[in-house]
């Protein structure tokens, strides 16, 4: 489907998938640009340790030039881990760190499974050709080109000094150069994690773009998920069917018939001597509910009483196959002691 088709934002139930599959918004720069100013922050606040350790690994091999490739590996692996250990440390963490940041923690193996597609000639050729190879090979000439720029324009005033190093002494030429080196290394990578920042910005806009869906895939995602809407409706109305239908075959036993009179009716069960505590309600409803009610009501014997405020007022409290509230009891006591009154009247 045409990507002008797709108009409306992803779903939740889309966004999961994607998640689940590793395709988020992510800006990978932004991870290397902050290991690598956080990698030369640490460099600068151990640079004497670590000179300390390079020039005494140094100093030993120059003093027993009878060293064998064996015990000089295994100098060379006793020394050179202490110097990166922290190096490896914190461009793990901070790398590990930012990608949290930036679309929370997922872990999944999905993205290393093998896809056929992935050996297909032309889906390669379409990818090398793609829009997004074309915008990432501009960006990255770009950014080599400000940074060039930036470069020059961190070290222009230092150019003469440099040109002049090899006349100076040797320890304050190397540390002239290395800190030139250290200052523009620092400049480059904050200006590249403004730049990442920006990126990131972009990867979120078109990803957002990428993933939105048109109105026909959502209804198919609905019905997947939710169910056929018109299936979803015809259940329902086959459940009230099926729910109506056992209410009415109870309404037989009810004690009395609580009408307003037309569009409310309430069937109410009274019979201690079946264990009833209060009356029950068998059934209620409003409109032709109502009527059916009152006309089964009619045909079994049951009386109907029209209380046209007491219906109303207890329509809504009450629920079928429930007690009525306490607060309802005088009256519908009332109303049973003068049903039982009447019956009495006319068995005498």
């Amino acid at each position: 489907m045409a990507q002008e088709n797709r108009t409306e934002k992803a779903t939740p139930y889309r966004r999961k998938k994607l998640r689940e599959e590793g395709n988020v918004a992510k800006s990978p720069e932004l991870a290397s640009s902050m290991a690598v100013l956080l990698s030369l922050l640490v460099l600068s606040l151990n640079a004497t340790y670590i000179f300390y350790e390079v020039v005494s690994l140094f100093k030993l091999i120059a003093e027993n030039p009878q060293l064998d490739y064996y015990s000089l590996f295994t100098l060379i692996r006793e020394r050179i881990p202490r110097i990166l250990l922290p190096f490896l440390f914190i461009t793990i963490l901070t790398i590990i760190l930012v990608h949290i940041g930036q679309f929370g923690f997922i872990f999944t193996l999905k993205p290393l499974n093998f896809k056929w597609e992935r050996l297909n000639p032309f889906e390669g050729l379409k990818r090398i050709f793609s829009l997004t190879t074309a915008f990432e090979l501009t960006k990255n000439i770009l950014k080599l080109l400000i940074f060039i720029g930036f470069s020059y324009f961190l070290i222009k005033g230092d150019i003469e000094n440099l040109l002049q190093a090899p006349y100076q002494d040797v320890f304050n030429a190397i540390s002239y150069l290395l800190k030139i080196i250290f200052k523009v290394l620092i400049s480059l990578s904050i200006f590249a994690i403004l730049i990442s920042i920006l990126d990131y910005g972009y990867k979120r806009w078109d990803y957002e773009r990428r993933i939105r869906m048109s109105k026909e895939e959502i209804k198919e995602e609905y019905k997947q998920h939710e169910g056929d809407p018109y299936v979803k409706a015809a259940m329902k109305k086959r459940m009230r069917q099926l729910a109506r239908g056992r209410m009415m075959k109870e309404v037989p036993k009810a004690s009395v018939v609580i009408t307003n009179p037309t569009h409310i009716a309430i069937a109410l069960r009274y019979n201690p001597e079946e264990g009833d505590k209060a009356p029950k309600v068998l059934a209620k409803g409003k409109g032709s509910i109502a009527e059916r009610i009152k006309e089964i009501a009619l045909e079994k014997g049951v009386p109907v009483v029209r209380k046209e405020e007491l219906a109303r007022a207890m329509y809504p409290a009450v629920e079928v196959g429930d007690e009525i509230p306490p607060k309802f009891y005088k009256a519908v006591a009332e109303i049973l002691a003068f049903i039982m009154y009447r019956k009495k009247e006319v068995l005498a």
